[in-house]
């Protein structure tokens, strides 16, 4: 962002935890809307003010940094206070004398400094300055933590048969045979079994390298001449959502599969720099090597539903029955079902970091691959789907389909947290200051990395720097240089959003533990536990429900606003209140779909509509959410990231209309009916 008064770029400094606009030049500071909110002590007096003409208002001799429009000067809550106003974006510009006067509404807030951030900026430069000609990062090992990582699953595999075979009294050669078939079989029909499923079920047909684009083809001759191997077969899925991933046993057998919108919305240079990140799969044999890694989990996880199956059979059972085994079978095999999959999940994330620098080396442009990264991130948060199963119900899917979704060139999931973000405006122009907000979620709130652990991919923050440090060592500029450096830790609020969480699990134990312990210990329970028990569930569903969903002010705030906030999660909320125009649905051609995607000057983000039952959300998608896509909103209600970034509606106001929300309501008169209802049954125990 160039500065309004002096025109020299301004740095991104900062302040309260968000990022604000500062011009090491003139030393003024810029505020997008809302940013007010986090320095105001009244937020809502703020909010009122500026909805109303400034003090002795009249026309600003400067345009709005960000919309380029012109601003108006004027006094904020009293004449001393002089601002420049944007009444379209609602940004605030601060000139340099005028900030010593913050504090007529920050209250007992810290104050921006001038001197301070002259001071930050001058080290930002000279670290962006020293960013070309960097040294590589150097990376781990793939050959050896492959094996090492194959040799830990098959091992807790083995151990774990050897262990059933013993105590089900069979050979104990049937332990290496049966994982040794297994495995096997899986790996040499799963490339079969991709290709059957994706023409039968996603469209997929295949096509000559001819019918690509010539600059893509000619990238694809070029590298499977240089590693001589044959040019991958060619997939291309009929489909607007853009991906592409690749499949086959080994690099000579390899299928890069392409969707149309991928070859649409990419440039050259974009598309040769994906297919050189598929490419990179392919000639790292990780195909293979995450087909064979996959296979134990999903082997444990059968295990573990045909032992519960068994445990559970109905039927009059023996002294010496077996079931009663089978049970603990189940059990042992769910727990490191569970371990084996987060050791699948830390090799994937290795192996895309390798794919991601094959791509920048093999086009000499890993700018590329970053560029190609945010488009593809836009177009798979279009059209990605909410899905979520309990373990109990998870398909036991094949092999090949899961190392495919761990080798697609990005996780739908951080694609969304991305695309809201990096995407101003919801057009295709890149936004490098909006990807820099992205970016410094993803590396500094420890939520992020519970995320990325539970990920195939490493979070895109981790992969734009990764491939930034390719392009410094090659001697170019980065796309994105991150330089800012963290201005605080943020796993204080971390363990708090913890605590906060499980407080309906810790106060009923910490209950037990103190009031009913003695008695439990002495092998009776008091006739008042259940009472306080309950007490202890609803007054701890009542803390979480208070925390989660705070509220009083819901001050108005830009998309680009909220963004910039660091300390936000899905737990710890920002109260406020948005205006923008509804562009679509959360799922595009749902036609249930409640969810709603609302754009404002300055990004767009998700609107999740909830109510506690979900019939009023499905009636609200079939009946309501088209009449109102087009049409501008106001929405009141809690700002989140989990980690994708959205908004949870508490108000819908559109053309005069209110639709409101009632999960906060219910939650917070059930979590108070819980808490009184058990004090009273703990009173009435004890005869008061």
């Amino acid at each position: 962002m160039q500065c309004p008064r002096c025109h020299v770029e301004a740095k991104e400094m900062f302040q309260q935890g968000v990022m604000i606009d500062f011009c090491p030049s003139c030393k003024g500071l810029w505020m997008d809307g809302g940013e007010i909110n986090y320095f105001a002590q009244d937020p809502g007096l703020v909010a009122e003010k500026l909805k109303a003409p400034l003090i002795a208002e009249h026309g600003s001799e400067l345009e709005c940094p960000r919309c380029q429009k012109p601003m108006r000067e004027g006094g904020l809550i009293e004449s001393s206070l002089k601002i420049d106003h944007c009444p379209s974006c609602n940004g605030l510009w601060f000139d340099s004398g005028e900030l010593a006067a913050l504090d007529k509404i920050t209250g007992k807030r810290k104050v921006p400094n001038a001197e301070r951030m002259a001071q930050g900026a001058k080290r930002s430069a000279t670290i962006a300055a020293g960013a070309a000609g960097a040294k590589l990062m150097s990376l781990p090992s793939l050959g050896l933590r492959s094996v090492m990582v194959l040799s830990l699953l098959y091992g807790l595999v083995f151990v774990f048969f050897v262990a059933m075979v013993e105590v089900m009294q069979m050979p104990m050669l049937l332990a290496f045979l049966f994982v040794a078939l297994f495995a096997a079989l899986q790996f040499l029909i799963s490339p079969w079994v991709m290709d059957t499923t994706l023409r039968w079920f996603q469209t997929m047909h295949w096509v000559s390298p001819m019918d690509l684009p010539k600059s893509l083809n000619d990238f694809l001759s070029s590298q499977a001449g240089a590693h001589e191997i044959p040019i991958p077969r060619i997939g291309i899925i009929e489909d607007g959502n853009p991906n592409a991933f690749t499949y086959g046993l080994s690099p000579g057998t390899a299928r890069i599969v392409f969707t149309r919108g991928l070859l649409e919305i990419l440039s050259e240079d974009e598309l040769n720099a994906v297919a050189g990140h598929e490419l990179g799969h392919a000639l790292h044999w990780d195909m293979a090597i995450m087909t064979a890694a996959m296979l134990a989990p999903e082997l444990l996880y059968m295990v573990y539903r045909v032992g519960m199956r068994i445990a559970r059979s109905r039927g009059r059972r023996s002294k010496n029955d077996p079931r009663g085994y089978f049970f603990l079978v189940a059990a042992v095999a769910f727990i490191l079902y569970i371990i084996s999959e987060y050791i699948v999940l830390f090799l994937s994330r290795t192996r895309e970091y390798y794919a991601d620098r094959f791509s920048g080396e093999a086009t000499g442009n890993p700018n590329a691959l970053v560029r190609g990264l945010v488009k593809v991130a836009y177009g798979l948060a279009r059209n990605q789907q909410y899905a979520g199963a309990s373990q109990e119900e998870r398909p036991i899917a094949t092999a090949g389909a899961s190392t495919v979704q761990a080798l697609g060139i990005f996780n739908p999931t951080a694609a969304r947290a991305l695309a809201s973000v990096t995407l101003a405006g919801g057009g295709e122009n890149f936004s490098e200051i909006n990807l820099m907000n992205a970016m410094q979620w993803d590396l500094w709130n420890p939520w992020a990395g519970w995320y990325e652990l539970n990920s195939t991919h490493p979070l895109p923050a981790k992969r734009i720097q990764a491939l930034g440090n390719l392009a410094s060592a090659m001697g170019q500029k980065p796309l994105v240089c991150f330089d800012l450096k963290k201005p605080e830790s943020y796993w204080d609020e971390f363990f708090v959003d913890i605590l906060v969480y499980l407080m309906p699990l810790i106060l009923p134990l910490a209950l037990a533990a103190v009031v009913l312990g003695d008695g439990i210990m002495a092998g009776r329970f008091p006739p008042s536990g259940f009472g306080l028990l309950l007490f202890g569930l609803g007054l701890g569903f009542l803390i979480r429900v208070l925390f989660s969903y705070r509220g009083g002010n819901y001050p108005a705030y830009k998309v680009s606003g909220l963004l910039k906030n660091v300390k936000v999660s899905g737990v710890r909320p920002v109260p406020a209140t948005m205006s923008g125009t509804i562009i679509g649905k959360g799922i595009p051609g749902l036609i249930w779909s409640e969810d709603l995607v609302l754009r404002d000057e300055t990004g767009f983000i998700f609107l999740d509509y909830r109510q506690p039952l979900r019939l009023i959300e499905l009636f609200f998608g079939l009946f309501r959410t088209q009449g109102i896509i087009g049409k501008k909103v106001t929405v009141k209600g809690w700002y989140r990231r989990a980690p994708m970034p959205y908004f949870e509606m508490r108000e819908l106001l559109v053309d005069g209309k209110n639709y409101h929300c009632y999960v906060y309501a219910v939650k917070l008169i059930l979590s108070i009916v819980l808490t009184v209802a058990g004090v009273l049954m703990a009173l009435a125990a004890l005869g008061v």
